[in-house]
């Protein structure tokens, strides 16, 4: 599998030798923001009981509507929560959350 930017089509396909090497060329765009709401719920528990205002805030905060992002986001989270003794996503745990991705945490 090879994941690239918005560009890499156009310089895999110069290099034959890299491009013959392609099954499927797949585009992936970002979510929209109520396809974060049905979509990120199902992808971990710890989104599954989460408001959707608060799922709302994590994604214009941090997610972006990107599953690369959602995937850091979810992993930050899930530690926030065991670190802080809590069960559920809000958004005090989410500036917890936050603090740490942008580096601003101890």
């Amino acid at each position: 599998m090879f994941v690239g930017g918005g560009d890499c089509y156009q310089v895999l396909s110069r290099e034959p030798m890299l491009s013959s090497r392609v099954y499927v060329w797949q585009e992936f765009r970002r979510m929209t923001p109520e396809q974060v709401l049905r979509v990120i719920p199902a992808f971990h528990p710890v989104w599954e009981r989460t408001d959707p205002d608060v799922l709302s805030f994590a994604d214009a905060h941090a997610g972006h509507g990107n599953f690369r992002s959602w995937a850091k986001l979810t992993a930050h989270t899930v530690r926030a929560l065991e670190r802080l003794d809590r069960d559920r996503v809000d958004r005090e745990v989410l500036g917890s959350v936050f603090a740490k991705m942008s580096g601003r945490s101890g």
